[in-house]
């Protein structure tokens, strides 16, 4: 139950639970318990899907639409096409709503914004667990979007709180990683690729490499210079965030570049001109 270093220090973490899929149930409040799915430009592929539709096994992303047309009908899914402007309003609305609670604030990127209480000389009052959840509380009834907030001394342990509130039984969309005894718990059940910044192929060098490192917790484990000889300082710096070591600034703290493509796409094979 030891604390970790630091832990005054905090980030919270802030995210939207299916963005746009969430923004469309903003909109029309008629679809809110109805399995949603957003569909990119031209109605071209799926783009996001509400939770309802991922556990009806439904709105797998970046599958063509005309695909699972027939598959998405049969459950009464609501298809909607991508509404830039909506999502772009509620975000900033979102966004607006989470500054009230944090000294500093870093939008990181549509659907998400880091909170930072460096500033702050001891934790709050109430403790971080209840001003995480009257965070996620007043989103929703402000702006009524789902959010899951994970709160951690360093960016990488608040994304890895994010990750248990999101998606471990028992967190309910709120995680704190305060103690020692919760970051382990915590980590040891995750895959070393649902880390902040460890994507598939650095993955599997991971879990392919002498090393054989498969979880979260296995990776912190390991020793950080060690890690930078065989792969990066990037990792390197990412071992020690896991460790609780602040790594990374306002300046590094960015989603990655997204880019957009104009396709088109047919119905079935073409195979001459």
């Amino acid at each position: 139950t030891d604390h970790l270093r630091n832990s005054s220090k905090m980030y919270a973490l802030c995210d939207v639970n299916s963005m746009y899929a969430a923004c469309e149930k903003v909109f029309d409040p008629s679809i809110r318990n109805k399995p949603v799915v957003v569909l990119t430009n031209n109605d071209g592929c799926i783009c996001a899907a509400c939770g309802i539709a991922k556990r009806m096994g439904v709105g797998k992303k970046f599958v063509p639409y005309f695909q699972v047309k027939k598959e998405l009908e049969a459950v009464g899914a609501v298809i909607r096409s991508s509404n830039y402007e909506l999502y772009a309003d509620l975000s900033q609305r979102m966004m607006d709503t989470c500054a009230r609670f944090a000294p500093d604030i870093n939008v990181y990127s549509i659907d998400e914004c880091f909170l930072y209480y460096g500033k702050q000389a001891s934790p709050p009052s109430v403790g971080w667990e209840t001003l995480a959840t009257k965070i996620r509380q007043t989103v929703w009834r402000e702006v009524r979007l789902p959010i899951c907030v994970g709160v951690g001394p360093t960016p990488t342990l608040a994304k890895v709180a994010n990750h248990a509130a999101k998606n471990i039984e028992g967190f309910k969309g709120v995680a704190v990683i305060d103690k020692k005894d919760v970051r382990k718990a915590v980590l040891s059940q995750m895959h070393v690729t649902d880390v902040w910044g460890i994507g598939k192929r650095l993955g599997l060098r991971l879990r392919l490499n002498a090393l054989g490192i498969h979880t979260a917790w296995e990776l912190a484990n390991r020793d950080p210079s060690q890690i930078r000889k065989e792969f990066s300082i990037v990792v390197e710096n990412t071992v020690r965030e896991l460790n609780g070591e602040v790594r990374h600034s306002w300046d590094t703290v960015r989603a990655a570049k997204k880019e957009i493509y104009s396709t088109r796409s047919f119905g079935q094979r073409i195979t001459d001109y």
